[in-house]
């Protein structure tokens, strides 16, 4: 496999007889009696190389043909179409769904009967953490390596993550991965499963053995055409699986996440001592998680701040005790210690505690990373956030409301505006504040303006989340993707308050 996951190409150890690749999956069109042998397969006519077949997907549409043409052109030598009309000279072989080119895919790489145990992490918030989490998890159980995909990359270890483009990728990608990791003899693979992988189809021929189900919230509604089509995305996902055989982890505290999973689900949910759930949690001071399981408990130590950390992490406990036979007391030596991933209540200096960056972009994840931070502060929580353009409208305002009401302080500034005038997206979350204004309310369109003054409020027993954009290394303005990171600019900002030196962080912010 190529060193970049998102090479949409990918070369076989050996030739693929095209007329045993169709046999029982699709029609296949070619001349005369001969055989051809498939040397590699890409999904990108740029990519496209001799011996290689074209797939064109469904997202092709009326330019299949065209990108066929342009295969050709590099080389190729067959087209594999997938509910698609595609006009060419080559060998065509015609697929009618997605499913029969994943199925077609699974043989193509010889991973029928694949070895490795997927976990398919879904839910509007908490996807990028529990499966972070569950990878770590895992490493320490099976002593191996255990790999995850989703939006930090492709993630073979943490100092090896690879960029994949979307939380989850193309299906030509999906698969070539867990080739790779039948290659590698990794035994598991931890895969954030998004809306639009689902309804894309981009999860087609990989058999989830557990799947999990964080939550949900308002998140991409303007893709899916409303809330109840995203819920429909997400619960089908967990029903397929689970009419598979799979083994299904939800969580009991959202209302359509308990009326759209499944019968035999495996529940986890707040407050001790409930007959409701499989595994109950409760954090009873900041790091610290007691999980109950009928008349038994244990406590995880040193695990991320937060209670949607406590509650990612019984996410992952319950995973453990039902996907690999690990009891309730075994858990403390698995969990404690616990990391979160890169912009998940991320202290920015580390020990400092008093300035955090969180991806935080939802109504729901910006309540709750409120919440967490307030348990914090011993005097003011303070907040700096905006909403992506092109994006939700409607929890632009909802966001508003949220942040005036549970912080003390709060600048709204600029994220990601794409193609929308930042100042119309301020004055639409500002449309759901209070007034008057229960907080002390900034408005300041420069990101790095609005972060600089926010630290430069900051007195102490003060907290300040700049929530929005996590991990992000972009601001996406006016179709072009700029270099950014909150981090480095708040940590930049820090050195500056407190007279250090602040050299090396400001070429990382500047850059």
């Amino acid at each position: 496999m190529n060193n970049s996951a998102q090479s949409h190409a990918t070369e076989l150890a050996q030739g693929f007889s095209l007329k045993l690749l169709a046999q029982g999956l699709g029609q296949l069109e070619m001349a005369g009696e001969e055989d051809l042998f498939v040397m590699g397969i890409c999904d990108d006519s740029r990519h496209a190389k001799p011996g290689y077949a074209m797939l064109c997907l469904p997202r092709s549409g009326d330019a299949a043909s065209a990108y066929a043409a342009a295969a050709a052109k590099q080389g190729a030598t067959a087209i594999i179409s997938v509910g698609v009309a595609v006009e060419t000279d080559l060998p065509l072989l015609k697929l009618n769904s997605m499913q029969q080119a994943g199925a077609l895919l699974r043989r193509l790489f010889k991973t029928e009967q694949a070895g490795a145990h997927l976990y398919g992490v879904t839910g509007t918030d908490g996807k990028t953490s529990v499966a972070w989490m569950l990878r770590e998890a895992l490493s320490r159980f099976q002593q191996k390596a255990v790999w995850s995909t989703g939006t930090l990359g492709w993630m073979r270890s943490p100092e090896d993550i690879r960029d994949i483009g979307n939380t989850t990728p193309s299906l030509l990608t999906m698969h070539a991965m867990l080739t790779q990791a039948c290659l590698d003899d990794v035994h598991s693979v931890v895969c954030e499963v998004s809306s639009h992988g689902i309804i894309q189809e981009r999860i087609a021929g990989l058999e989830f053995k557990t799947a999990i189900w964080t939550n949900m919230g308002h998140d991409h509604l303007q893709d899916h055409g409303g809330y109840a089509h995203y819920l429909a995305a997400k619960a089908g996902f967990i029903q397929d699986c689970a009419s598979a055989g799979s083994n299904v982890i939800a969580n009991a505290d959202h209302d359509d996440v308990r009326n759209r999973a499944p019968e035999y689900t495996c529940w986890y949910g707040h407050g001790l001592y409930r007959d409701d759930v499989d595994l109950a949690w409760e954090q009873e001071l900041p790091g610290l998680l007691r999980l109950s399981n009928g008349d038994s408990e244990v406590v995880i130590e040193d695990i991320p701040l937060g209670d949607f950390h406590a509650e990612n992490v019984a996410c992952v406990a319950l995973t453990l005790m039902t996907s690999q036979n690990i009891k309730l007391e075994e858990l403390p030596a698995l969990l404690t210690g616990m990391t979160a991933p890169p912009g998940r209540m991320q202290d920015v200096i580390a020990g400092y505690g008093q300035v955090f960056v969180d991806y935080a972009h939802t109504p729901e994840a910006l309540e709750r990373c409120l919440q967490a931070a307030r348990k914090l502060a011993r005097e003011r929580l303070i907040v700096v956030f905006g909403c992506g353009g092109e994006r939700d409208r409607e929890k632009r305002p909802q966001m508003g409301e949220i942040a005036s009401e549970l912080a003390d302080a709060v600048w709204i500034t600029s994220d990601n505006p794409r193609g929308e005038l930042p100042a119309v997206i301020a004055s639409e979350i500002e449309f759901g504040m209070q007034q008057p204004y229960r907080a002390e309310v900034h408005l300041q369109l420069d990101r790095s303006q609005a972060i600089a003054a926010a630290i430069q409020a900051l007195a102490e027993g003060d907290v300040l989340v700049i929530a929005g954009k996590g991990h992000e290394a972009y601001m996406e303005v006016s179709g072009k993707r700029v270099p950014w990171s909150d981090a480095d600019v708040a940590s930049y900002h820090l050195h500056i308050k407190h007279g250090q030196d602040s050299s090396d962080v400001e070429k990382r912010a500047c850059a």
